[in-house]
């Protein structure tokens, strides 16, 4: 990951820290895709390059003087080798900038180009890092298959993202408006944003997000929806057009990974204005630790909830609390029990919470290894919801809770185990 130095002025309303951290640049079908550099500034950038052969670094900002940080764009197509700083290896106003030379000169001849890492010299070529073999005794471990690939445009350009053959790939979008945003995921992303009647009108801005190694398969997208659907519920800049997605499948290292992904995609739309602008850029690339309303606030240790208390046994002698508070709200106690694993016939929102909470730590395995328990009260819709996420299957329904008194009933053990 590359470290680029803020050094122009901060365009109004956008928010920049001084040192942005941002994923290395890359150069697809001709363009520059980063999110300092927009194809509109590539080809401003060259145009001032090329009037004359080369402009000064004080040329270029003057020139782009709605830019938040036009050095830093200038630097990302040098790291690109697509422009090339002579001379001076102090960077300042007066610095000259030209297009790169197709071919390296074998002689060096006419001046050591200047380059972001210290010249040609101070550069290694590690791209094929993970093809080379390890020394007896070490292991290189595995890392996050994904890399994000973040692809912006303005809502009248939605039929140019089918063009891109890298967005031909499954993916997940936003098309936003000034107050409200449609979060959505296509197995063929590109061609999804271009021909898709979408429930939101007057789009402004156009996201795309997909994994620049091809990685992402159709669940993990389902999944990743439902991951960025929840940040931007939890930012609160724009209003949410459409409901919770259903998720996918997954496991908790893969939830993980993906969460990685959309965290970093996340920071660059920080870093580029267009949305996650408040708050700090930690919290961003963390995200929120659930969805919002789905934990209720901390009940006292001896504090029997509001509602009726029901109770629910399946498996070998597992059993879950809740309070049914209101037909469309069910609170699921903590301390209960939640069955190890799923079956297939368990939907897509069900495996794919398990996996969100015990990222975030509202599961954790119970001391006996049986089974998982709840660390928060846990809301959900309705009482078949609980049942199925508890018991990791379909099956269960209203019938299968059954109300229990809130002294105990008898039961000397109960009261304490309300407030777990």
């Amino acid at each position: 990951m590359a470290t680029l130095p803020s050094t122009g002025a901060h365009a109004p309303g956008k928010s920049y820290p001084h040192s942005i951290q941002i994923e290395p640049p890359r150069l697809i079908g001709g363009l520059v895709q980063h999110p300092l550099v927009s194809a509109p500034t590539q080809i401003k950038i060259l145009q001032i390059v090329d009037d004359t052969g080369s402009a000064t670094i004080g040329d270029i900002i003057a020139e782009l003087s709605d830019h938040p940080d036009p050095v830093s764009a200038v630097l990302v197509m040098v790291e690109l080798n697509i422009l090339v700083i002579e001379g001076k290896t102090v960077l300042d106003a007066n610095s000259i900038v030209r297009r790169a030379d197709p071919e390296p000169d074998p002689e060096n001849q006419g001046g050591t180009p200047w380059s972001p890492s210290g010249g040609p010299d101070a550069v290694s070529d590690f791209s094929n890092i993970a093809g080379t073999p390890t020394p007896d005794g070490l292991e290189r471990l595995a890392v996050s298959p994904f890399s994000p690939n973040v692809v912006v445009g303005p809502g009248v350009t939605r039929r140019v993202f089918a063009r891109m053959a890298e967005l031909r790939r499954p993916g997940v979008y936003m098309l936003m408006n000034a107050t409200q945003v449609y979060v959505g995921t296509g197995v063929d992303v590109g061609l999804r944003v271009a021909s898709g009647q979408q429930p939101i009108g007057d789009i402004e801005t156009i996201v795309v997000i997909t994994d620049a190694n091809g990685n992402l398969s159709e669940d993990d997208a389902k999944a990743a929806e439902r991951l960025l659907w929840s940040r931007v519920a939890g930012a609160r800049e724009h209003m949410l057009v459409n409901g919770t997605p259903d998720g996918a499948s997954i496991d908790t290292q893969r939830f993980s990974e993906l969460e990685a992904m959309i965290g970093a995609a996340c920071l660059s739309l920080r870093h580029a204005g267009l949305l996650f602008t408040t708050g700090s850029a930690r919290g961003v690339l963390a995200g929120p630790r659930q969805e919002p309303g789905r934990v209720a606030p901390l009940r006292p240790f001896n504090e029997i909830p509001y509602g009726e208390v029901l109770e629910l046994n399946f498996g070998n002698g597992m059993v879950a609390l809740a309070a049914r508070q209101s037909d469309t709200r069910w609170l699921l106690l903590r301390g209960s029990d939640v069955r190890l694993n799923t079956v297939a016939s368990a939907n897509a929102s069900t495996r794919y919470l398990r996996a969100a909470w015990l990222h975030g730590g509202l599961l954790e395995l119970a001391p006996d290894g049986r089974s998982l328990t709840t660390t928060r009260d846990l809301t959900f819709g309705s009482g078949s919801a609980v049942a199925q996420f508890c018991a990791g299957s379909k099956g269960r329904t209203l019938e299968s809770w059954k109300s229990i008194a809130p002294n105990g009933g008898g039961d000397p053990d109960r009261a304490a185990f309300f407030a777990t």
